[in-house]
């Protein structure tokens, strides 16, 4: 499927990167998780040349993304709506790296143009 040698899975599997499960006989079976898995190491690895380490991180760092997200959803649903609202409004903000203004109104700004004003400021 993903044009891996044996010895190649063994490896991920050593690493720690993929847990298949084994049949009784001690067969590797992968599970449709495990499969996706190995496909963003196969990317990572081939088209991005990212060494194993750098893949543990990555995974590592994807896992604390998703437990930061669970927490951000639990915190938000104890809010009252207009809070809730006003907080997941600068939160989409920041994906596209604008930030809250503290001038009148509320709008939001390229982080990069405040970078500019800055050095302007300065000359």
């Amino acid at each position: 499927m993903l044009d891996l040698h044996q010895q190649t899975l063994r490896k991920y599997e050593e690493e720690g990167l993929v847990t298949p499960s084994r049949s009784e006989g001690g067969t590797r079976m992968y599970s449709q998780t495990d499969v996706e898995r190995l496909r963003v190491i196969v990317s990572l690895t081939r088209e991005l040349g990212v060494n194993l380490a750098g893949v543990e991180v990555i995974f590592r760092m994807r896992e604390q993304l998703e437990e930061m997200k669970r927490m951000m959803d639990l915190i938000l649903k104890q809010l009252d709506q207009p809070t809730r609202e006003q907080i997941l409004s600068v939160l989409r903000g920041a994906e596209f790296g604008l930030v809250p203004t503290r001038r009148s109104g509320t709008g939001l700004v390229l982080r990069s143009l405040l970078k500019t004003i800055a050095t302007e400021k300065e000359d």
